[in-house]
């Protein structure tokens, strides 16, 4: 990092402004297990703002610091007996979907292969605030759907993420297309002890596949 800083102040930097929507899979991991599944989400955008430096020398110059402000969904499915009801007529499963503000800081290696055509190799550590929690179930056959809230649920979450992609240049427009793996590292509950069983819930989990546009402003 520091590296980059030096070879940025000794050459001509380049800000882009844009873009960023994809969809997602997303899971939060439990312990002990809920058999937990995946659920897509369709909603994971963010306005990024791109710093780099094309007149840099050596490796330098293909790496490029961003700064995401995003919104996007989660999801996930579980079973509903042990944390949502005790009642006995309870349905198998709730699905969860949050809403979440998220503050990606992103360092990407753009590589060109072939003139305009790029790979992209990205890092990333983030930091993410829940903004609401809903909840659908069944209860004796009747399909439940409402906010929850619990006292234990923590509303933070930090992680770090990697992934792969590919970008085209179009004078000063690039658009690209990448795949983030994103692991939290923060536990989202903070655990808890039951006369039944400990409960350690935690580890947020999310695949994105998105699509950007970042546009050259100086």
């Amino acid at each position: 990092m520091a590296l980059y800083f030096a070879g940025s102040a000794a050459a001509y930097a380049e800000i882009y402004l844009g873009g960023r929507y994809g969809v997602g899979m997303t899971m939060l991991y439990f312990m002990p297990h809920q058999n937990e599944k995946i659920e897509m989400t369709p909603i994971n955008a963010a306005v990024a703002f791109r710093y780099c430096n094309s007149e840099a020398q050596d490796y330098v110059r293909y790496m490029n610091l961003m700064v995401e402000f995003g919104y996007a969904e989660r999801s996930y499915s579980m079973n509903t007996r042990p944390i949502v009801s005790s009642d006995t007529t309870a349905g198998g499963r709730a699905t969860r979907v949050s809403q979440v503000l998220e503050l990606p800081l992103v360092m990407q290696a753009r590589i060109p292969l072939y003139k305009n055509f790029n790979l992209l190799v990205t890092g990333v550590v983030y930091g993410a605030y829940y903004l609401k929690n809903t909840q659908k179930y069944e209860v004796g056959g009747v399909l439940v759907n409402e906010r929850f809230e619990y006292g234990h649920f923590d509303g933070f979450e930090y992680g770090v993420g990697g992934g792969l992609g590919f970008s085209l240049s179009v004078g000063k427009t690039d658009f690209g297309v990448d795949a983030r793996y994103m692991a939290g590292m923060s536990y989202l509950y903070k655990p808890t002890v039951s006369s039944t069983r400990f409960l350690y819930e935690s580890m947020p989990m999310q695949i994105i596949i998105s699509f950007s546009v970042m546009r050259k402003i100086f």
